[in-house]
């Protein structure tokens, strides 16, 4: 069995007999909490982050796959959702769309564990995207910035674009520091 390290896996059964057959086939080193509803489900949802959610639908409270998709709208979460062989087509296409996972009941051994690894994967390959994201935001602010100081130098001191791109180069260079930090000094200096 493959070993996943501080995973954080949240279980939301209506079923006690559930719950056996997770704890035997998650990891043990994974850190695993279980809830009985929907509703309880949401409120550990809103206060921590799981790497993995495992629904076994129906809930009884509700039957689980718009607890999935909130669950995909919201987090980074993989989710997995859990359902009677006699459903498993007509919710697996809906889920598909959203980006849950659907394994039909009964469910094997084998078919769980390729399951948990598979909202594993997808809960990397998000929160990489994520990141990447996260940079890209970045890196458009830091070139708004220093295009706004550019504007101010070619209005204030009468550079022209090129002189006020290398200024801004130049005193990054020479101070050793980033060319936003410039940029931000010069939008201090000369926007009045």
């Amino acid at each position: 069995m493959t070993k996943y390290y501080g995973k954080r896996v949240l279980i939301v059964s209506s079923s006690d007999k559930c719950f056996d057959f997770f704890e035997k086939n998650i990891d043990s080193s994974c850190l695993t909490e279980t809830v009985f509803s929907g509703a309880d489900a949401q409120k550990l949802l809103n206060e921590k982050e799981y790497d993995a959610v495992i629904i076994n639908a129906p809930l009884k409270d509700q039957f689980g796959d718009e607890l999935a998709e909130n669950i995909v709208k919201d987090s980074c979460s993989g989710v997995i959702l859990l359902v009677k062989s006699e459903l498993f087509e007509q919710v697996s296409f809906s889920m598909g769309k959203t980006g849950v996972l659907c394994l039909s009941k009964p469910i094997t051994s084998q078919m769980f564990t390729q399951g948990i690894s598979l909202a594993f994967a997808v809960r990397e390959r998000l929160k990489n995207t994520i990141r990447k994201t996260e940079s890209l935001k970045e890196k458009m602010e830091e070139i708004k910035l220093i295009g706004r100081a550019k504007l101010l130098l070619i209005t204030k001191l009468s550079f022209t674009e090129e002189e006020a791109h290398k200024y801004i180069e130049k005193q990054a260079m020479d101070r050793c520091v980033k060319k936003s930090v410039i940029a931000y000094d010069i939008i201090k200096t000369y926007n009045n």
